[in-house]
């Protein structure tokens, strides 16, 4: 009843072996979203001032010690996500996650690009590991990429030596400017 009321948001396990996503989605396997960052901080009892102000710290990185920041970033990001996909679509949200036993392996969202599908990983921070990127990549052979953290709009091109020396294209867009990232994909 809260997906249908729109308060949480499901994102749905996709295999996401191509386009549609929605054609290999396990509904068995949802991440769920609430509708608002400040609900969220709320609901977790963060009272440390204005919710405004939280989330401005947040996505400038000087809230370096909560330690659920990876999972609003996350919530951040999805919510813009929706929020600049097109109105005549059926707007959901998709992730990966790898099912073999002993795999920790995941990807935050995962969309449609260009008849492709494009993964996106978001990081709270400006470092991390992106292993399970370079293994997602790899499985369905794919050369474009986003990710999202505190760093600049960029790009860089990482070869991956265990495939052939592959060249896979990461585009870099910052948290604040996820609800740009039509714009910046066809600008890099």
């Amino acid at each position: 009843m809260l997906i249908l009321a729109g308060i949480v948001i499901p994102v749905t396990h996709s295999d996401a072996n191509g386009l549609p996503l929605g054609a290999e989605a396990n509904r068995s396997y949802r991440k769920l979203l609430i509708l608002d960052t400040g609900l969220m901080l709320r609901l977790l009892n963060m009272s440390l001032g204005d919710v405004s102000e939280i989330t401005s710290q947040i996505l400038t990185a000087t809230a370096a010690d909560l330690v659920n920041k990876g999972s609003i970033a996350e919530l951040l990001a999805g919510l813009e996500l929706l929020r600049v996909m097109p109105p005549n679509m059926r707007n959901e949200l998709y992730y990966w996650q790898r099912q073999a036993k002993n795999s920790l392996a995941e990807i935050d969202y995962i969309m449609p690009y260009r008849q492709s599908v494009l993964p996106i990983e978001i990081k709270a921070g400006v470092r991390g590991g992106m292993k399970s990127l370079w293994l997602f990549m790899r499985e369905k052979q794919l050369s474009k990429a986003v990710r999202c953290s505190l760093e600049n709009i960029g790009t860089f091109n990482y070869t991956d030596t265990a495939d052939n020396d592959s060249i896979r294209n990461v585009t870099i867009c910052p948290l604040y400017a996820i609800s740009q990232l039509p714009r910046i994909l066809n600008y890099m």
